[in-house]
């Protein structure tokens, strides 16, 4: 059994893992960034021509498109921590474990966990599409996204409603 100094390996290991993570975190963050830009932008546009006619729900396009973005960045991330605590619990291990171990910068996906593995520490990377840094923010642009749109085009959706029997051109 070793003791809990750690080497220099396992600390630049250690940091270079901290890094992946850390990476991940803010391409995570940079996909709100992002997604609220183009968002507020598809809006500007629909407020700025009125002939759109609900052409500006084009917009929940990103929204999708960065929610997979986001979710796929946060199950990296958790994969990375999972790699990092995978390793830490190895240290303490015997030697082939642990030089397996060494530099292995895949990251360790995990669908099912057992109480051993969350014992250790590891944690869940699937089904992260309603957990509490992702539900909150997209749902509510895509509720936003609609509720312009409904606004915008108020006369239109009026119309349409009263007269479901003739098309509107």
């Amino acid at each position: 059994m070793r003791d809990l100094i750690y080497n220099e390996d396992e600390r630049q290991y250690l940091q270079m893992m901290q890094s992946n993570i850390e990476r991940m975190a803010n391409n995570s963050a940079n996909c709100k960034t992002w997604l609220v830009t183009i968002v507020s932008g598809f809006l500007a546009i629909g407020c700025g021509v009125a002939a759109l006619n609900g052409w500006i729900l084009i917009g929940l396009l990103p929204v999708f498109l960065f929610w997979y973005l986001d979710v796929y960045y946060l199950s990296l991330e958790r994969g990375m921590r999972n790699r990092q605590k995978d390793f830490l619990n190895k240290v303490l291990s015997v030697d082939e474990v642990y030089k397996k171990a060494l530099y292995n910068f895949a990251p360790l996906p995990k669908s099912v966990l057992t109480q051993e593995e969350i014992a250790q520490g590891l944690v869940k990377t699937t089904g992260l599409w309603w957990t509490k840094s992702v539900s909150p923010f997209y749902p509510v642009i895509i509720i936003v996204v609609f509720l312009i749109t409904a606004i915008l085009n108020w006369s239109f959706i009026c119309k349409w409603l009263c007269h479901n029997n003739t098309p509107i051109v």
